[in-house]
């Protein structure tokens, strides 16, 4: 079958690549929670980098954003991106469909726009449940001893817009880039 081969996707490598960065900012972001636990735990308790994180998921309450943040960052901002490269493989090797004119726009939003978005949105959620977790910690244990109120109108309450505006973002450049996707395989079938 000479002559027949495949080139490689230039789209999914981009997805591919921005998945490699945003799994670089997630080791860093784990490894910082890991030191930082590890120092809480010692004797005496070393609170360079803040309290323990398990004692912000254990805390439950604001500090849930924490965990449902970095979660997110992970599906959406690695995995999710990770599974859009897969659909430019398919339609750029095996369905030979061009990524060309207004679809190339399409991806770049879809790549810059919903993925960065959604990664940004996801870690400001994580900053934020970490933050009012440690509000929310005894300061025997690195916190400030704050109450529900004080840390929904001063740690979270000014965070709300900014992550909304952020999935908004990111909600419009996967449906832009769902568009683009989408046409470019319909027109596929009709060749």
């Amino acid at each position: 079958m000479e002559g027949t081969e495949a080139k490689g996707s230039v789209w999914a490598t981009r997805f591919i690549g921005l998945t490699f960065i945003l799994g670089g900012v997630a080791w860093l972001v784990l490894m910082v929670l890991l030191i930082g636990n590890v120092l809480a735990g010692m004797t005496p308790p070393n609170y360079a980098l803040g309290p323990a994180s398990s004692r912000i998921v254990a805390g439950g309450g604001a500090g849930t954003w924490f965990v449902m943040g970095l979660l997110s960052f992970l599906l959406t901002g690695i995995v999710g991106l990770g599974m859009s490269a897969l659909f430019y493989q398919y339609l750029e090797t095996s369905l030979r469909a061009p990524i060309a004119g207004w679809r190339t726009i399409a991806s770049w939003v879809h790549l810059l726009v919903g993925g960065i978005g959604a990664a940004a949105a996801s870690l400001l959620m994580t900053y934020g449940g970490y933050t009012a977790g440690i509000a929310a910690l005894d300061t025997d244990y690195g916190g400030w001893e704050q109450g529900t109120f004080w840390i929904h109108t001063n740690v979270l309450g000014p965070l709300v817009l900014p992550i909304a505006a952020l999935m908004g973002l990111a909600l419009l450049g996967y449906l832009v880039g769902g568009i683009g996707i989408v046409t470019a395989w319909w027109a596929s079938r009709s060749t």
